[in-house]
C-alpha cells in the first residue's frame, strides 16, 4: 500500500510541475524525478495455491494425508534508480532509455491464509507437527514462485512500467521516447 501512495505522489509531482528551461525541458529535473521514486511497483497480484502431502511409509500403520491451500500478495516492479538514460536529447525532444530487470518488491504469505483444507490422520500415526506444517508451507511459497513464471507476470510488469514512464516523460515534453527492457532475473 505504500509502494502506491509513492507512485500516485510521484505521478502528482512530475505532472504537476512542468520543469522547462530556456531550450524547452530541463532533462535533469525529470531524470532526477523518476530516480528519485527508487522502487516502482506496477503490477499487484494475489496467487493461490493448494499442495497435497502425503506420509505413508512402509514401516508404519496408516497413513497421514493433509491438503493446504495458500495465498500469496505480491507486487512486481522496477528500480527506478537503475534506470539507464542512454540517450537523452531536450532540443529534440528526445530521450532513450532501459529498465532494469523486474523485482518482486514484496511478497506476503499472511498466516491467516494459509488453511487446512483437508487433514487425515490414521489412527496409529501423530499429527503433522508444527514444523511439518511449516515445510509444507515453505514447499507451497516456492510453487506459488514458480507460477509467477508461468502467469506472464514480468511481461505485464514490463509493459505497465513503460506505459507508467512513458506517461511521465510525455507530460514533462519529451515527444520521441524510446524504452527498452533489461532481461528479467525472475
Amino acid at each position: 500500500m505504500k509502494t502506491i501512495y509513492i507512485l500516485v505522489l510521484a505521478v502528482l509531482v512530475v505532472s504537476c510541475t512542468k520543469v522547462e528551461d530556456v531550450n524547452g525541458i530541463n532533462d535533469k529535473k525529470v531524470i532526477d524525478a523518476i530516480k528519485a521514486m527508487s522502487k516502482l511497483g506496477t503490477s499487484e497480484y494475489t496467487l493461490s495455491k493448494v499442495l497435497a502431502g502425503e506420509d505413508s511409509q512402509w514401516y508404519t500403520i496408516g497413513s497421514r494425508k493433509i491438503i493446504i491451500q495458500c495465498k500469496a500478495y505480491l507486487i512486481t516492479g522496477i528500480d527506478a534508480s537503475q534506470i539507464q538514460f542512454t540517450d537523452v536529447n531536450p532540443k529534440e525532444k528526445k530521450i532513450k532509455l532501459t529498465i532494469p530487470p523486474v523485482e518482486i518488491l514484496t511478497f506476503n504469505i499472511p498466516p491467516n491464509h494459509i488453511k487446512t483444507i483437508s487433514l487425515d490422520v490414521g489412527f496409529f500415526r501423530n499429527k503433522f507437527s508444527s514444523k511439518e506444517r511449516q515445510q509444507f508451507e515453505t514447499i507451497a511459497e516456492s510453487k506459488i514462485k514458480e507460477q509467477i513464471k508461468e502467469l506472464n507476470i514480468v511481461a505485464e510488469t514490463e509493459k505497465n512500467a513503460k506505459i507508467f514512464l512513458e506517461s511521465i516523460l510525455r507530460s514533462s515534453g519529451f515527444v520521441s521516447i524510446e524504452i527498452q527492457s533489461s532481461p528479467s532475473k525472475i
